[in-house]
């Protein structure tokens, strides 16, 4: 496995867990509700995580390298894009979908969320 690979690796589950850590710290400061049901969030969370995201961050990279563009914060940019897509693919699945639910990204819980996945790219850059 090539040292890139681990990087993709590591992006991805971090990624996926920003996600994870914004829900829960959202529940606890905004609301002082604590998490109880983590393997129900996991089980709802994870499939449309890694599979949708998935195909994403690889389109994202062999778009980025079809175009020649393929720099470390091109890659960044379209990856945190990515990560947004299963955020709102949750309430289209069940039927949940309306224009209520897709002002999510400007509410505090959102903005937190843009807020650890923003940290977490920047972290992952400064480490490689």
């Amino acid at each position: 496995m090539k040292k890139s690979d681990l990087f993709y690796i590591w992006v991805f589950i971090s990624s996926y867990l920003a996600g994870v850590v914004a829900y829960t710290l959202s529940l606890f400061l905004l609301y002082d509700e604590k998490m109880s049901g983590w393997g129900q969030l996991l089980m709802w969370t994870a499939p449309s995580f890694f599979t949708v995201t998935l195909l994403l961050f690889l389109l994202s990279i062999l778009l980025l390298k079809l175009m020649n563009k393929y720099f470390l914060w091109t890659q960044t940019l379209l990856f945190t894009l990515a990560a947004i897509v299963p955020v709102y693919s949750i309430p289209i699945l069940p039927g949940f979908w309306n224009f209520t639910s897709s002002a999510f990204l400007f509410s505090p819980e959102g903005m937190l969320f843009l807020y650890l996945i923003s940290h977490v790219f920047l972290w992952v850059m400064d480490r490689t």
